[in-house]
């Protein structure tokens, strides 16, 4: 693509020429915040608070929805473009359910008195992303420390009505990332807009609530919310408790997905937190057993290659395969003609549980009653999975897990690293490992294209990273143009 040459706070950049002023900035280190735009999606500039100043024209523009042209100058931290940010800050806080901050909102300190550590520690605010909100931390940045607006009277009730996502209404800022990540790149098109001007809200395109609704309870809108308003069923005050309970034993994976999350939220270098040093953490808060995922994975490999192959044996002219749980409600509901194409084998997460269930259960001579099992990794569709079908009794995130240490004085820095429990596996790494290897989701188009070896024979396959590519390969087979013999499909 051509580049363009502008100046960004006196800086002379050379950039492409399709680029917003917020990706050009962004590419060159310069710091403009936001609330509804993310990577991979066309902004609507619904939040405002990625406004700056262009030379020669005498409005404010959305960093994220203009486009740089040659000689373009613009400027991000004037004090006009801070106090117009500070002012979109308190009018979105006045009409915000407010659950952090607690000592502001009793008058007793101000923004640039709190320690985000030891808010980590304190037990009265109590918002779901206390620590972690977008929201929050512009207002940090911004030192919004006193609304001068009237609050609004906010009480809508909160969707609990799934068992994995919960959706609190009275915390949305009207973004629109979840919507734009259910319709855009899930395909799901269950979350839309509903009503105009101040009344304006996010709902499900159909029914009264997510129950009624088209969710398949991938849990990717909570992964891109900012703030509280819609997230997963957190688990951290039972993980804690059950680990402390005298005659239950507990049993915990750790997924390599989250190491690199607990690295950021701990300000540790990634290398330095791995699966001994988080094994070490569960110990020392009281689970009984603790499990790194390379050999769950394995497993979960090898329960897939005997599906495949079992698949191919039937003469199967398109073979769709998945662990994933959301992935198989998402072909159940919107490609109904499929499901006898589809293949299903166990998860990680299942391969764990039914190792707890029947192995380890028999060799400690364990009631079965009495133990719980843990699932630590990322990913909402795990949360549901585990409620829907038990494979799991809890689900945490790394932002659970880390509260969880930070609550019950678990310091990953300063602590001494343990070897995770063995678990005897007789299966060897399977000839297609790595077509089955954990896949982390992407807003990206482009699909992963193989070859893999079936039963004697080189076939073409895919591999998707979301459903919006997992739905168009599903429409390639429905009109009979798919050039692959397998698709693993993930969301």
């Amino acid at each position: 693509m051509e580049s363009i040459n502008i100046k960004i706070n006196k800086q002379e950049l050379s950039v492409s020429s399709g680029s917003t002023i917020l990706n050009a900035a962004l590419e060159n280190g310069i710091h403009i915040p936001t609330l509804c735009a993310i990577k991979g999606i066309d902004s609507h500039a619904s939040c405002r608070m990625c406004v700056v100043e262009v030379k020669g024209i005498g409005d404010f523009k959305a960093a994220c929805a203009t486009k740089v042209r040659e000689g373009m100058e613009v400027f991000t931290d004037t004090l006009a473009i801070r106090r117009s940010r500070k002012m979109t800050l308190e009018l979105l806080l006045s009409r915000h359910s407010v659950d952090c901050h607690h000592c502001m909102r009793i008058g007793s300190s101000r923004c640039d008195d709190l320690d985000p550590e030891f808010c980590e520690m304190c037990f009265f605010c109590d918002c779901v992303r206390d620590g972690f909100c977008e929201l929050q931390e512009l207002a940090r940045e911004y030192k919004v420390d006193v609304i001068p607006f009237e609050h609004e009277d906010i009480d809508q009730e909160l969707d609990r009505s799934i068992g994995s996502i919960i959706r609190n209404p009275n915390k949305c800022v009207k973004c629109r990332r979840c919507v734009d990540v259910c319709n855009d790149i899930q395909c799901v098109e269950n979350l839309s807009i509903a009503d105009r001007g101040s009344k304006i809200k996010i709902a499900p395109k159909i029914g009264n609530n997510m129950e009624e609704s088209q969710c398949i309870q991938c849990g990717r809108c909570a992964d891109v919310c900012p703030t509280g308003a819609i997230f997963m069923k957190e688990h951290k005050d039972e993980m804690i408790y059950y680990a402390h309970k005298y005659g239950i034993t507990t049993a915990a994976f750790i997924s390599q997905n989250v190491l690199k999350k607990l690295a950021q939220l701990f300000k540790m270098e990634v290398p330095a937190v791995d699966v001994e040093l988080v094994a070490a953490g569960l110990r020392k808060i009281g689970i009984d057993y603790v499990f790194a995922d390379d050999i769950l994975n394995i497993m979960s490999a090898k329960s897939g290659e005997e599906a495949l192959n079992k698949a191919i044996e039937k003469g199967k002219e398109s073979i769709i395969i998945t662990d994933s749980y959301a992935s198989q409600k998402f072909v159940r509901q919107k490609f109904e003609n499929q499901v006898s194409n589809m293949v299903t084998y166990d998860s990680p997460q299942q391969s764990f549980s039914k190792y707890v269930k029947h192995t380890l259960v028999k060799s400690k001579k364990l009631n079965i009653k009495d133990v719980r099992v843990i699932s630590i990794t990322e990913g909402g569709e795990n949360v549901a999975e585990a409620n829907d079908n038990s494979s799991a009794d809890f689900v945490i995130s790394a932002r659970e897990l880390y509260r969880i240490f930070i609550r019950t004085g678990v310091d990953l820095k300063q602590i001494y690293p343990s070897k995770p429990d063995f678990i005897e596996n007789s299966l060897d790494v399977g000839s297609l490992q790595e077509f089955f290897n954990p896949v982390e989701w992407t807003m990206d188009k482009e699909i992963k294209e193989t070859e893999i070896m079936v039963k004697g024979n080189i076939v073409q396959a895919a591999i998707t990273t979301n459903l919006g590519q997992s739905k168009r390969l599903l429409e390639e087979i429905d009109t009979g143009s798919y050039k692959y013999k397998v698709i693993r499909i993930n969301a």
